[in-house]
Formats: C-alpha cells, structure tokens, sequence
C-alpha cells in the first residue's frame, strides 16, 4: 500500500488528506482534516499536528499551494511562510515531497471530475484530447491550463490574473479611467475586478458614477469586514434586488467572461473552459450568467469557435485537494 499526503494550503485555511494509491482518488481518503493557518507557526507545525492525529505514516506528499512555486520552493502569497521540498521531505521523513501552485492543482482535477462534480452554462461540442483551460476568480484570479497526450497529462497554473485589464465598452473604458485617477501610477488588472476585491471596487466605482446607494445596504456595508458576500446578497435578493449591486455583479461577469474568452483564445481550449473558484459557485442558481456567456462568445471573427467551447462551473469543493493527489500520484507512478 502506498499512501500519498495530498494538501491544499490557502491563504486562511489548508486541508489536509492522506490517499492510497491503489483506490479511486475520488473515493474518501484515509483521513482528512482542515485547519485555521492561524494557530500555526509554518507547515512544519501544521503537517506535524495532523499526522499525529492521523496516525498514519505516508511515504510521499505533494501540496498545493496558494504561492508562486519555483524550483521545489513557495513562498506564500498571504502568509509568511516560505516552503522548501527538500526541507517537508526531511522534517516528515518522506521518500519524495512535489509543491505545485493551487492552480495547477485545479488544473490537475479535471481528468477526474464527474458530470455531478460542474454545472455546464455552455455545452459546446468538445474534443477529448482538446487543451482544457481554467479560471478560477476568488481572493485573486487564477488561470491555468491542461494538456492530454494520449494517457499522459500536463496541468500548469500561471499568474495570467495579472495582465493588464482592457475594457470591452464604454462604460469599462470609463471604469479604467476611473481606477487610474484613483490609483496613480498602480496597474490595473483583470485580478483587480475579477476578484473578491474588484466586486467591492466595481461597487464604488457605480456609486462614484451616480447610482443611488440603498440605506440597508450601505450600513451592512459599514458593518461588515468583507463587502463582496454583502454586495453579491443584494444582488441576488428575491424581488428585491439593489441595482447598485446588480450592476457591480453584472460588470463582474462581464469581464470575467471577457477574459476567460480570451484565455480561451490563446490557449486554444477546444476541451473546454472551466471556472473554478470560491465566488462563482456561491452565484449559481441565483444570479443569470448571460454577462459572462456574451462577453466570452463575443470576440469578432472567431466567434462560431467560442460558440464551440464548453464552459462550465466547478462546483466540487476540494477539487485542488484532488487536483494534488492526482498530481502526486502521476509523479509516483513515472
């Protein structure tokens, strides 16, 4: 029996699994458990902790992190954590230890997630060995990308969330405008409203331009640590939605779509595009995706080609949980 340590260490939380190679992946794994990154000093303290509750001994680990990974080292994005392979590998006595970003862990999840596992918004006409991409809108945005040969997959992530933002209308051109007068001498991205931060941002920016600000909303928004949940609830009220909130929602959708479209483009994703994160899933069901659907198909002469991609919503939970114990035991397996 092999067993595998598979992790998806955030920003705010991690959690932790330990898999048998020899089962279906998708199956429960042989214990999990997540975790506040608060009440530990570094991944040393927090892997430590679980393993002694786990009471099981792995031989090899591969962690998905939310960082930049080069050459067998991450430093973490939003925690000052610094991870060596080497040094994981040593501290837990492992054969072997892999860190990949959380989106090539995402990335790494689509070969085995089920049609239960997203829901469709545009069904396409996919093609089995088609490169599939990924954009995943959460605290920040994340891009990536998987490629099939034969039965040999490749899942990269990559920091495309920051490339410069191009507004697609007027009123995004105006939105621009408006952040460069606000932010002097600072870039703009397509993280910057594609992301829990930009819906608050896309919020103001509505206001700045007129829209009337309801009284409720503006004394949740005072009160409250985190405006995104605040503003995507007044979006989506039953019959009484606040149009100022609608229409920062809608923007949201409109250029995330553009973006992914043109992810799509670049990549050429014939197997179609997949939007992963924790906002969009939150969205479903409650809030019309036609923004994000319009703004991805429009891009001129190509437009019967992104009519052909599929796009779909990743609602699994811990699909970079997956993602990493396909990975680890892809790389097990060479």
């Amino acid at each position: 029996m092999t067993l595998l340590l598979a992790a998806d260490i955030g920003g705010t939380k991690s959690v932790l699994a330990i898999f048998n190679l020899a089962d279906d992946l998708r199956a429960a794994p042989l214990f999990q458990a997540v975790y506040a990154n608060r009440d530990f000093s570094g991944l040393d303290a927090l892997g430590t902790f679980f393993l002694q509750q786990a009471g099981i001994k792995p031989e090899y680990a591969c962690l998905a992190v939310a960082g930049v990974v080069r050459h067998g080292r991450a430093r973490m994005t939003n925690l000052p954590w610094e991870i060596g392979e080497e040094e994981i590998a040593r501290c837990f006595g492992l054969k072997r230890v892999w860190l990949i970003n959380d989106l090539t862990a995402v990335c790494a999840s689509l070969p085995f997630l089920e049609p239960d596992d997203y829901l469709e918004l545009q069904a396409g006409a996919p093609e089995v060995d088609g490169v599939r991409a990924v954009i995943a809108p959460g605290t920040g945005l994340g891009e990536g990308f998987l490629v099939r040969a034969g039965d040999h997959v490749r899942a990269q992530g990559s920091e495309g969330g920051h490339c410069d933002f191009a507004p697609i209308d007027a009123i995004q051109a105006e939105l621009l405008a408006w952040m460069l007068s606000r932010y002097p001498g600072e870039p703009v991205s397509y993280e910057t409203f594609c992301s829990g931060m930009g819906i608050p941002l896309l919020y103001a920016f509505f206001k700045a331009s007129g829209m009337a600000e309801s009284e409720p909303i503006r004394k949740a928004l005072e009160d409250s640590v985190d405006q995104t949940p605040v503003i995507a609830c007044g979006a989506m009220e039953p019959g009484n939605s606040c149009p100022l909130c609608a229409r920062a929602l809608e923007t949201f959708l409109a250029i995330l779509g553009a973006e992914a479209g043109n992810l799509a483009l670049k990549l050429y994703s014939t197997g179609g595009l997949y939007i992963g994160g924790g906002i969009m899933p939150r969205l479903a069901g409650r809030l019309s995706f036609a923004p994000l659907l319009a703004a991805f198909n429009r891009k001129e002469k190509m437009e019967a080609l992104m009519q052909s991609i599929p796009v779909r919503l990743i609602t699994r939970e811990d699909a970079a949980l997956l993602g990493a114990a396909g990975h680890g035991k892809n790389r097990v397996q060479q």
